[in-house]
């Protein structure tokens, strides 16, 4: 999905231009009073949206934006009485912040006495506990923040200084540090943290820093010597190296393990880069060696596993698919594979055993596997819960209330804040009744959001719900396709939201870039001059599902490349056909390089027969054109 749900929420809400009624006009004039520190005047506006539902925000704003001036038993009872609005989370770590800079560390460990999840609260506790009187505690904790391959907060900065005043950040540790760092390629923390070095570790130091600009330094054994820290970099080294230049490692370890005494326990992680990398190329070198570490190293299996479905090895593939753990062999993608190889080897009765288990799951693997056996596709939908009516659901939750609000004034980030942080708070049970809720009020996208936090995988009406069911019905026809396949594309792309925007800039229900956008436009002869047009569904769709008809005529109708280029581009698919001919279709979707393009393609198959499903269209997974075409 190139649309991030996830959207990152500013920490406040800001109102927007959109407002239309008194009651929106009074709530920004509310807030920009409060922001000047007009509090007479915020008063007075406050007093005449008494019953409005959005509130709780002004009152947020008046504590929020003034930390020094709240007191503590104001903050609480905010906290408390609002615990449905995300302002409740966001106040109590602002004021956490503010009392931590005034260092009020009895009121910090008060509000919060938990240790917190983020890394910034977490070195503000461990002061708090450190200064409450729990020094062991806090400096011990210090050193487990501190040794770290990636940067931390500015305010931990306090923490670590106490750490480091009582003697505990040693030489050890600094290169304990160096080396995560290292391992994750934090040239930055590298350098940074060698000019911290003693004398004794100063030249391992600058060659660690060296080693990330030019890694194959590490083929020169003059470099290093049997000195303990020296032999670390050098397998470190020889790891990372590994994964760009297998054979020239390989070649070398001989050597190696002779002139540094490398023990056979040393030398694992280095055999097993060498190996992965050679499993990830699909290279045919060392077949021997690497499956020997591949039996040596269980971790690999299934890396093992993927490049005997490319090779159609079939026989070895029924092998290393027994030695993965019994979960992993119980999985769809495994079973179906398994299938696949008995049935290819003639062993027809167990092989159809295997594709009628896993037709019994939803999804690419068991909708493959309701084909190839002749079951009926698994399509269970979970009856339709019965919603209650907006005045009620709204009366009970008053959250309904806000995200509707939100809505209304073009507040989006703060709406789907208000509603995961509903979701997370209710039952499972009722996660899925503001799904339905969501569903009559046409909030198509946060039905689906419900749905997924409710993990209620067999409520196909939330996750698949049909918006603009009109637009896209004319699109297809316009373009000589099944609706099916567009919802499929749009449900993958944005989950059906209009406003959808990725952080590489496609925008809509389908997720065009502007350029393709301007592109396509010009061959329909359709008005197109800025890409916010692509925020109006019937602009969107128009230009996308002309996009993807393109798309498929240039590769005969066939859904499964038309889908792969849509998510990666044509170029690609056009270089991963001409590497390699002759492909069944499975074993091709399989083995697309890109994970993201492999379960883009796979979710799209899966979704066009669900939304068919839907749609009480004819159902058809796989054509037989698709089915038996070489790739």
């Amino acid at each position: 999905m190139k649309a991030v749900w996830g959207i990152i929420l500013s920490a406040l809400l800001v109102p927007g231009a959109m407002a239309q009624t008194m009651d929106q006009l009074r709530y920004r004039q509310a807030y920009d009073a409060v922001r000047a520190n007009d509090m007479a005047r915020f008063q007075m506006l406050r007093s005449q949206l008494s019953h409005y539902p959005l509130l709780p925000y002004l009152d947020y704003y008046r504590l929020a934006f003034r930390p020094g001036g709240a007191e503590y038993g104001e903050v609480t009872r905010f906290i408390r009485d609002h615990a449905d609005t995300p302002q409740s989370n966001r106040l109590e770590r602002s004021y956490l912040v503010h009392l931590a800079q005034s260092n009020q560390w009895s009121q910090f460990l008060r509000l919060y006495p938990d240790v917190p999840n983020s890394t910034e609260l977490r070195c503000m506790h461990y002061e708090a506990r450190y200064h409450a009187g729990h020094r062991e505690e806090g400096l011990r904790e210090a050193g487990k923040l501190w040794l770290s391959g990636e940067s931390r907060p500015d305010a931990c900065d306090s923490l670590f200084t106490l750490w480091q005043g009582a003697g505990l950040r040693t030489q050890e540790v600094i290169w304990s540090r160096m080396m995560l760092a290292f391992e994750g390629g934090n040239s930055n923390l590298v350098n940074h943290l060698t000019n911290q070095l003693g004398t004794g570790l100063k030249g391992s130091g600058a060659l660690m820093a060296s080693l990330l600009s030019q890694p194959a330094k590490v083929m020169n054994p003059v470099y290093f010597s049997q000195e303990r820290h020296s032999r670390q970099l050098l397998l470190q080294g020889l790891v990372r190296y590994a994964n760009s230049e297998p054979d020239r490692v390989l070649g070398a370890l001989a050597s190696y393990r002779s002139r540094f005494a490398l023990s056979a326990q040393e030398l694992k992680p280095v055999e097993y880069a060498i190996a992965r990398r050679y499993l990830l190329d699909r290279s045919p070198a060392q077949r021997v060696w690497v499956d020997s570490q591949v039996r040596a190293q269980p971790e690999l299996v299934e890396l093992r596993a993927r490049l005997a479905v490319w090779e159609e090895d079939w026989r070895g593939l029924s092998a290393w698919i027994k030695q993965m753990p019994p979960a992993r062999q119980k999985e769809d993608r495994w079973r179906y594979w398994l299938a696949r190889s008995l049935e290819v080897q003639g062993q027809q009765k167990p092989a159809k055993a295997l594709y009628i288990e896993t037709a019994g799951q939803r999804g690419f693997y068991g909708f493959m596997a309701a084909q190839r056996s002749g079951v009926p596709y698994r399509l269970k939908n979970e009856p339709q819960v019965r919603a209650p009516d907006w005045r009620s659901a709204a009366t009970r939750w008053p959250f309904l209330a806000r995200v509707k609000e939100l809505l209304a004034m073009n507040e989006i980030a703060a709406a789907r804040s208000e509603w995961i942080h509903n979701m997370d708070r209710n039952s499972v049970a009722q996660r899925i009744e503001f799904g339905h809720v969501a569903l009559n009020q046409g909030w198509h996208e946060l039905a689906i959001l419900a749905s997924i936090r409710a993990e209620a995988w067999d409520a196909l009406d939330l996750r698949f719900p049909l918006p603009l069911q009109r637009t896209f019905s004319q699109m297809a026809r316009e373009r000589v396709m099944d609706t099916s396949l567009l919802y499929a594309i749009s449900r993958q792309e944005s989950a059906l939201y209009p406003l959808a925007q990725s952080p590489v800039g496609a925008r809509g229900l389908m997720q065009l870039m502007p350029a393709t956008a301007k592109e396509t436009a010009g061959k329909l002869g359709v008005p197109y001059r800025d890409p916010q047009q692509l925020f109006d569904p019937m602009m969107n769709i128009r230009l996308g599902s002309a996009y993807l008809k393109r798309l498929l005529d240039v590769y005969d109708g066939n859904r499964i490349l038309a889908a792969a280029a849509y998510n990666a581009g044509p170029g690609r698919v056009k270089r991963w056909r001409d590497a390699h001919t002759d492909k069944p279709m499975d074993v091709w979707v399989e083995s697309i390089p890109y994970q993201e393009t492999r379960n883009y393609v796979q979710n799209v198959l899966s979704f066009d027969l669900i939304y068919q499903h839907r749609l009480k269209q004819p159902l058809r997974f796989m054509s037989e054109r698709e089915l038996r075409h070489q790739y």
